[in-house]
């Protein structure tokens, strides 16, 4: 053929025949430029993108132009900057070839940390400091991207980690350009921080320009220990098992166990891991257990009255520590049928007074009637009762009925 065969070598020898050939920001790379005929010139143009004016190549500091064998010509790029990328041809005095050279890389890529806000709270008799998740900071991760001029429209940027493939909405991602230099901006922010732990921890920006090449970084967001804060009173029945867990939120994650106190008093672990405080038999009632972190769940296999205390557990790691608190309150089993046992007798008093009522309410209407009665009686003389019974007889002679 008489079209010259152009392809690109990279450090670790593969070849890469392509229209388009993406090269990462200080790599090492040749592009190799063959005739079939010995005897032919070839010569080596270039132009950026967006232009035809193809201009003949020319040596500099990180590009040289070799000649080793016949019908062959390369260019030699030590260290790929962005200001090579573009249009590069081969040609002879017949035919050419052309290919696009696209050079990308991450200048930088940052994280942040959750803010917390420091306050005071006091849990029965025990006063400790907490923390809260000051949610008018956003927290995020960004990465600043660059290609060669005029190559962004061959690029895209793609996020991964936390919950971003299974729930996006979680979050947000702004993008900005700078088209004439390649520059490119993209940022991924948590706009409600939560106690949610898969929110926190590593992701990966992916850059992709052309098909099949890609360049990444990983970036954090890390959040300082935070317990949450879960019911500061807790009322249990004597004799019933409890279980608390000190829930915490940390990235990076704790690695030391969590350690326990009971008014104040530190709860010890014996060599067989047994939980014990000075002065409380806890012999076969009470044990640490592990669901997250070393030791984050406080068991009692039957709680006692004299379990009664304020219990906290601390936690910490490198970007800081935090404390949980809570107070056991233990009730008697049947202390909720005083309240039931109260309201029944009041109402069965409430009935007596009634019942009581309406029986002297009755004797006294009786008693009325009956004096009523005999008042009555006495006032009329006989000869008014004979009238009263002539006008009853009367009456009912009038009222008669007629027969036909």
């Amino acid at each position: 053929s008489i079209t010259p065969d152009l392809f690109v070598l990279d450090a670790s020898g593969n070849q890469k025949r392509s229209e388009h050939v993406a090269l990462t920001f200080n790599s090492h790379v040749t592009l190799i430029c063959r005739t079939a005929s010995a005897d032919e010139e070839l010569f080596w143009h270039y132009s950026v993108f967006e232009s035809n004016d193809l201009k003949p190549v020319t040596a500099s500091a990180y590009l040289s132009i070799e000649r080793t064998k016949s019908g062959e010509v390369s260019l030699v790029l030590t260290k790929v900057r962005f200001s090579m990328a573009g249009v590069y041809q081969c040609s002879n005095r017949v035919a050419s070839r052309q290919i696009n050279i696209h050079v990308y890389g991450i200048l930088k890529a940052i994280g942040s940390s959750v803010r917390l806000l420091p306050k005071r709270e006091v849990v029965g008799h025990v006063q400790y400091q907490t923390y809260s998740l000051d949610t008018s900071v956003r927290p995020f991760v960004a990465c600043q991207f660059r290609v060669g001029r005029y190559g962004i429209k061959y690029t895209s940027v793609r996020w991964k980690g936390g919950k971003f493939s299974s729930h996006p909405s979680l979050y947000e991602i702004s993008y900005s350009a700078d088209e004439s230099n390649g520059f490119i901006w993209s940022n991924l922010t948590i706009p409600h921080p939560s106690f949610d732990q898969a929110l926190y921890g590593k992701y990966k920006c992916q850059f992709n320009i052309v098909s099949g090449s890609m360049e990444s970084a990983e970036v954090e967001i890390t959040i300082p220990p935070l317990v949450k804060r879960a019911d500061q009173v807790v009322g249990h029945y004597s004799g019933e098992p409890f279980i608390y867990t000190c829930d915490v939120v940390a990235y990076p994650p704790i690695t030391e166990p969590i350690t326990w106190s009971r008014d104040e008093v530190p709860i010890q672990v014996n060599t067989g891991g047994e939980p014990y405080v000075a002065g409380e038999d806890w012999t076969d009632r009470v044990r640490l257990e592990t669901k997250q972190y070393t030791n984050d769940r406080l068991v009692f296999d039957r709680v006692l009255p004299e379990d009664r205390a304020v219990y906290s557990c601390f936690v910490r790691n490198s970007f800081g520590n935090a404390t949980g608190a809570f107070f056991l309150r233990v009730k008697d089993r049947w202390s909720v049928l005083w309240p039931l046992i109260g309201i029944v007798l009041e109402l069965l008093i409430l009935f007596v007074i009634i019942v009581v009522y309406e029986l002297r309410r009755r004797a006294q209407a009786r008693k009325q009637a009956e004096s009523n009665g005999d008042l009555y009686g006495s006032s009329k003389t006989p000869g008014s009762r004979f009238m009263d019974d002539e006008n009853v007889d009367d009456i009912s002679l009038r009222q008669r009925p007629v027969r036909y």
